[in-house]
């Protein structure tokens, strides 16, 4: 065995440096001895001993350096449905969003992802022009993000991180300002979706991430804030920390990045798109409602939690009624103990209260005078007849607070008026098997928005024609009337309806 050599600590960092020189000679002089390494073993004494051995083997095995993550991952589809779509690590730049994908077919198409977000209106020529094209989105392998991103390879300066997650809203103004559309289409159908795709194998204690980020691409501030300031206050309620963008935000990042030489990195992304969804068979052809293709999505997979299948709305329930200060909204509530995933199928109220939201103090769909003073009438007569555990509210929803209005709504059993925005109310209704909900139309007239709603949230549904009582329709009627003033209902009928119904639920 040859002698050990000892060195001062001086000789052999000079030692070091003139093999590494001398490797590196070898490597980018070619010469012949290039594949045979050398291996350095150091002990850290007060004197280092170095044993140098030649290996034999003549194919050198190198084995990587460390690198950082790499910066343009590919894109994960996370969940999908008609106007729904959940990624990880997606990209815009220049307003496209970018998947990066090596296997491009994993992904649903384009049009059911995504639209050019112009208004809708039921023309060939607006359909037409709904039709997303390479501009609204792209799918690009991971070898072209680097070309469109890098410089020289791989450029983190090109990149600008988007922290948290983030839903993106990719629809005009055109329905936004509509408490309806806003609350139980738009942020019903993302609350099931979103809760749906992180709620794994019914168990009550999954985490659901928060959502940090909403962004309006083509609308403003205004354009989502209704009139009597509902919207606002239930995205505040339920949402409170979320940071709201509007299109004017959305066109900085646009022009931040309109050279193409960056790109704006979303590590989760939630995209809705009103057009994509009415390209669902379920909300195309049967709901017209944006929320059913994400509800009947996780409905399928058997991501909805809890006994009777709505506990996922109860956290936003809950948090907003809390704000408006509704009574018993308290952790030992019903609406809590179903977000827990405890409450019993037969659980009913101790009191049964009716609400009637009336619509004679507007202009449109409002009953005839008599009407509406034959249905008051024929009610009250109904619950003075069970005593004080029934109660009657007759509500004029122009006059009242939004904290009034919920407050009522999260007392509620059985809502009923004509077809409306108050009827909206619906979805801050307790969660009990005797809910229900009772829509005036014009006879022959329907509309799916809240029999569509009430069912999703398994609360009974239905339709009067005056003094016939009808079950969900196939398709929606909107005949001469309908958005009228002169709508009629037989009192006595709606009065026969809930106390027969209820007579069988109690």
């Amino acid at each position: 065995m040859a002698p050990r050599l000892a060195f001062t600590r001086r000789d052999a960092i000079l030692l070091l440096l003139g093999a590494a020189f001398t490797r590196l000679w070898f490597i980018f002089a070619g010469d012949d001895d290039r594949d045979r390494p050398i291996y350095i073993d150091a002990v850290h004494t007060d004197t280092i001993t170095i044993t140098i051995t030649e290996a034999t083997a003549t194919t050198l095995t190198v084995s990587p350096a460390p690198t950082q993550a790499d910066p343009f991952p590919a894109t994960s589809l996370v969940a999908h449905a008609p106007g729904w779509t959940l990624f990880e690590d997606v990209y815009m730049s220049n307003g496209t969003l970018f998947i990066v994908s090596d296997n491009p077919s994993e992904f649903p198409e384009i049009r059911m992802m995504i639209s050019t977000g112009l208004i809708a209106l039921n023309e060939p020529e607006n359909i037409a022009a709904r039709e997303p094209t390479s501009h609204e989105m792209a799918i690009i392998s991971t070898q072209e993000a680097r070309s469109r991103w890098g410089a020289n390879g791989i450029s983190a300066t090109a990149i600008l991180p988007v922290e948290g997650n983030t839903f993106l809203v990719n629809e005009p103004a055109q329905f936004l300002r509509h408490y309806f559309h806003f609350v139980a289409e738009l942020f019903f159908g993302a609350q099931v979706f979103w809760h749906g795709a992180f709620f794994r194998n019914r168990d009550p204690s999954s985490s659901v991430p928060p959502i940090h980020r909403l962004i309006f691409t083509h609308s403003n501030s205004h354009g989502w804030h209704d009139e009597p300031g509902l919207n606002t206050f239930f995205l505040q309620a339920a949402f409170p920390s979320i940071h709201v963008e509007v299109h004017e935000a959305w066109d900085d990042r646009i022009a931040l990045t309109a050279k193409g030489s960056r790109v704006w990195r979303f590590p989760r992304l939630l995209l809705s798109d009103r057009s994509a969804a009415h390209r669902g068979q379920i909300c195309g052809t049967q709901t017209q409602r944006i929320a059913s293709e994400a509800w009947k999505y996780m409905q399928a997979k058997h991501q909805l939690m809890g006994i009777r299948g709505t506990e996922w709305w109860e956290p936003v329930r809950t948090a907003v009624l809390r704000l408006a200060k509704t009574p018993k909204v308290s952790s030992g509530d019903v609406g809590s103990q179903a977000a827990l995933g405890g409450i019993s199928a037969m659980d009913a109220p101790k009191k049964v209260v009716i609400s009637y939201i009336s619509r004679q103090t507007t202009s449109r769909r409002r009953l005839t005078d008599e009407s509406h003073a034959g249905l008051v009438a024929a009610l009250t007569q109904l619950v003075q007849s069970k005593g004080d555990s029934w109660e009657l509210n007759v509500l004029e929803t122009d006059k009242m607070t939004k904290e009034e209005q919920l407050q009522v709504a999260g007392r509620t059993d059985i809502l009923l008026g004509v077809h409306g925005n108050g009827l909206t109310h619906l979805v801050m209704m307790p969660p009990t098997p005797i809910s229900t909900v009772i829509e005036i139309f014009y006879p022959g007239g329907y509309a799916h928005d809240y029999e569509w709603t009430a069912t999703a949230l398994r609360k009974s549904h239905f339709a009067i024609w005056n003094d016939s009582v009808q079950t969900a329709q196939q398709l929606p009627t909107y005949p001469e009337g309908f958005h009228g003033s002169q709508i009629p209902v037989d009192g006595p009928t709606v009065a026969r309806l809930i106390d027969h119904h209820l007579a069988g639920r109690l």
